[in-house]
């Protein structure tokens, strides 16, 4: 049973290099010019607040 084990776990580690290599030589398109301002604007057209604001907000207020 330790033997088949132990196939698998190479196996597994195998196919995790793989897509980990796969993973950084994909590159991702960029996004489409305006694509950025227009999600902004209708989050804010929403009342969204992005997270990251909220987040900056709370380390400024937050004495160090």
């Amino acid at each position: 049973m330790k033997h088949w084990k132990s196939k698998i776990d190479h196996y597994e580690n195998e196919e995790w290099d793989h897509l980990e290599s796969q993973a950084r030589e994909t590159k991702a398109p960029p996004a489409p010019s305006g694509e950025f301002e227009s999600i902004m604007a209708e989050m804010e057209r929403r009342g969204i607040e992005p997270r990251v604001r909220e987040e900056l907000k709370s380390l400024k207020k937050s004495p160090r």
